[in-house]
């Protein structure tokens, strides 16, 4: 491949990594990609997140947030988690390039729905007054998170990560100006819904990422994700959209670099 790549959305401090990570970060470099960022969901991942990007700096990148099925804390706790979180996005701003991911999830019923909405509204006002995108985590809960970015996202720009939803949701998402990313489930035989829904992203508005070490694509399901494997995803998604697949990987590098401010770094 030709055309530099970027995964918009990792876990690569999973300890599934532990024993290879360094011959992953590799094999990612040489499948072309330029970047993968990592995605904290608490406060302990958002550390390593960031110790990532200073061990492999200018390839791994960082976003720390408090995913919602994390979010079930006090009033307390939470407020001194995300004061926690401020503090790495301040102390380490060459290295955090996002707040997330965050979001609502009602797949998982560990977290009362007014918990996480009380965690996702907090945090969408922290990344307001940190001026940094947002990965969004939505999973079973389209309307209600729709409704928390209209009512409290204003200002703010981000991505919806592993887009999971039919084409009326990617409507409406890109109509409150947000990117779309697709990982490797979109590549699976009954995902037909999730491919109408990529047929419709303006190219300005699509991200790639793996969603590592889970959702490997169709050609190697089964196995490990990492993000070497998002070509996979790349080929599926050139193809549904009728687009070349250098075309397609230069597009939405293009766009990592943009929302994610990478060309300031």
């Amino acid at each position: 491949m030709t055309v530099a790549a970027i995964d918009s959305h990792a876990h690569l401090y999973f300890d599934r990594f532990d024993e290879d990570r360094d011959q992953v970060i590799n094999r990612a470099k040489e499948a072309g990609f330029t970047g993968v960022i990592n995605i904290g969901i608490d406060v302990e991942t958002s550390s390593k997140v960031i110790d990532l990007a200073k061990k492999y700096p200018g390839f791994c990148h960082a976003a720390v947030g408090l995913h919602p099925t994390h979010s079930n804390l006090d009033e307390e706790d939470l407020m001194q988690t995300l004061a926690t979180l401020e503090s790495f996005c301040i102390e380490n701003k060459n290295e955090v390039v996002a707040f997330g991911e965050i979001g609502l999830d009602y797949y998982w019923k560990d977290v009362p729905p007014e918990i996480q909405d009380r965690a996702f509204r907090k945090q969408l006002e922290l990344a307001r007054k940190l001026d940094l995108p947002v990965v969004i985590h939505c999973r079973d809960a389209w309307s209600d998170t729709l409704e928390v970015i209209s009512e409290a996202g204003h200002g703010l720009t981000g991505v919806f990560h592993c887009f999971g939803g039919k084409v009326e949701e990617a409507r409406r998402a890109l109509d409150l100006g947000w990117y779309l990313s697709f990982a490797g489930n979109v590549t699976y035989p009954k995902a037909e819904e999730l491919r109408e829904a990529a047929q419709v992203v303006p190219s300005d508005r699509l991200l790639l990422e793996t969603d590592s070490p889970f959702l490997a694509p169709q050609q190697v399901r089964g196995k490990r994700n990492e993000p070497a494997f998002a070509l996979h995803t790349a080929e599926i998604l050139a193809k549904v959209r009728k687009e070349g697949l250098n075309q397609l990987i230069e597009t939405t590098t293009a766009n990592s670099r943009k929302l994610f401010r990478l060309s300031e770094i």
